[in-house]
């Protein structure tokens, strides 16, 4: 004889969730509705004025933030920008921003390291 399956039975009538793994499906959850995210930018004047967003896909640059590729990771965001930045220049940097409403808005930039004094750059004798 089969066992009439009731559509009321929920799935911990059936089975209880441990704790462990209730605590991993909350994080996960509150990871896909964290609305931060990571672009990559060149700051092309140094001070602020100019800056272009990297655009992954493309494999090129916009004047937009909305042109930019978003990484959810800064981890992964900071090794592309490290690949991209080799045998440049000046380095790539992250920008943290949020999706709200649709809507892309920084909400910090990194700020460009100080040139290290051991560069090959010469400095102007004082």
């Amino acid at each position: 004889m089969r066992k009439i399956h009731n559509p009321e039975e929920s799935l911990e009538e059936k089975e209880e969730l441990s704790a462990e793994f209730r605590r991993e499906l909350k994080r996960r959850l509150a990871d896909i509705n964290n609305p931060v995210r990571y672009a990559i930018f060149s700051d092309i004047s140094g001070d602020g004025r100019w800056l272009l967003w990297l655009d992954v896909s493309s494999d090129s640059y916009g004047m937009s933030l909305d042109q930019a590729t978003l990484f959810k990771r800064e981890h992964v965001a900071r090794s592309v920008a490290k690949t991209y930045s080799e045998k440049r220049k000046n380095n790539l940097l992250i920008a943290k921003i949020t999706t709200r409403d649709g809507k892309r808005r920084v909400l910090k930039y990194e700020k460009p390291q100080q040139q290290n004094p051991n560069s090959k750059r010469r400095s102007k004798p004082r």
